[in-house]
């Protein structure tokens, strides 16, 4: 994943999920950075509806059936 801003480009690579106190922690590394994704119920729940178009959704079927790289 690559994550842009103004000032630097970051390349994110998620290497662990788990729930804690009702939050989704998202743990990994940002470039040689280890970094920690905290994510509520209320964003989790409004990520999960910007995810659910069409486009989306026929992406990960995409990713899903394509052969691997």
């Amino acid at each position: 994943m690559l994550v842009k801003t103004p000032a630097i480009k970051l390349g994110v690579e998620v290497r662990d999920s788990r729930v804690e106190d009702d939050r989704l922690i998202l743990a990994g590394v940002a470039n040689a950075m280890p970094c920690t994704v905290e994510i509520g119920g209320k964003e989790l729940l409004r990520l999960a509806g910007k995810l659910m178009r069409p486009a989306v959704i026929g992406l990960a079927l995409r990713a899903l059936f394509s052969k691997a790289d």
